[in-house]
């Protein structure tokens, strides 16, 4: 698979294409439906199957109160590769391309660019400056240009809309099963083992602290899985906010995992959220801290006998 970083990159000459597009955060089934739908009509009609989005996000670009990504762009490519496509564009998401009107979005990048035959997206699919143009305007345009348009419905469970808006919100919320429900991998977190305060150590929790580059609107004890390269399979718990009982002020990712005890400074993991213990909670003491994630601990350990991982 090809991956272009920005629009630049595109050689000319660019093979006649079937382009789908949108953020593709976190892959769930409403954007398997549209990969889906783009491969079937690529290769009925021998065109380039192609995702097109966006590094960084719009959301990102304008810095949304709440907004964090569900994947990073290593992860969403090789996730939407899975599906059979053959090109990727990362579009840079600055300010030059945010004031990009609908009709020089439609000429400059989808004719010009990528030589676009077909055009795949959900029907509530929005684009230009500021969000100008929809499904109707493309449609319209369409028939203009010669580009085939095609409509995806949403997909909807209990009348609501799936969307990575929606599982955001049910990860804020602490609904990490109805989240990774809905999405192709379960939400995780990537980042490098630093040293921490040691607090954990002195408490009989050796923790692991994972720099993260950003703020997350998540807060609380999860039961999570640790991924380190090829080594077994691990699970511990993770906690994810401030620190209260310790005044902290900085949100902090740290890792308590179940029978492990090597020294992994340096090293990249990935934690995987599974299900969400409890909130943070401001403790008194320190014995009432300790007391708690031995309970902590032993909740974990039930919930994956349940599961039959232990």
């Amino acid at each position: 698979m090809k991956i272009f970083n920005s629009l630049d990159d595109i050689p000319n000459n660019h093979g006649p294409s079937s382009i789908t597009i949108g953020n593709f955060d976190g892959l769930h089934i409403g954007h398997i439906k549209l990969l889906k739908k783009t491969i079937d009509l690529a290769k009925k009609n021998n065109t380039i199957p192609i995702v097109l989005t966006f590094s960084p996000m719009p959301e990102e670009y304008f810095q949304n109160e709440y907004f964090f990504r569900l994947m990073n762009n290593a992860e969403k490519s090789d996730s939407i590769e899975d599906y059979g496509i053959e090109e990727i564009i990362l579009i840079p998401f600055n300010e030059e391309f945010s004031k990009m009107d609908e009709k020089s979005f439609i000429d400059e990048v989808l004719i010009k660019k990528l030589n676009a035959k077909h055009v795949i997206v959900g029907n509530d699919f929005r684009f230009g400056h500021k969000r100008i143009g929809n499904v109707k305007l493309l449609q319209s345009y369409g028939h203009v240009t010669g580009i085939k348009v095609t409509i995806v419905n949403l997909v909807e469970i209990s009348g609501k809309k799936i969307s990575s808006t929606s599982i955001r919100k049910l990860l804020i919320s602490g609904k990490i099963l109805e989240a990774n429900n809905l999405l192709r991998k379960p939400f995780s977190i990537q980042g490098e083992i630093i040293h921490g305060e040691k607090l954990g150590r002195e408490l009989g929790y050796p923790t692991a602290n994972i720099e993260i580059y950003k703020s997350y609107p998540i807060n609380g004890i999860f039961l999570v899985e640790v991924l380190r390269g090829n080594s077994d399979k691990l699970y511990g718990l993770a906690s994810i906010g401030s620190k209260p009982t310790f005044s902290g002020t900085n949100d902090v990712l740290e890792v308590f995992m179940f029978n492990f005890k090597l020294d992994i400074y340096g090293e990249i993991i990935k934690v995987i959220f599974l299900e969400k213990i409890r909130d943070q909670i401001k403790f008194n003491t320190k014995e009432e801290l300790v007391d708690q994630m031995k309970n902590d601990h032993n909740i974990a350990l039930n919930i994956l006998r349940t599961k039959n991982e232990l």
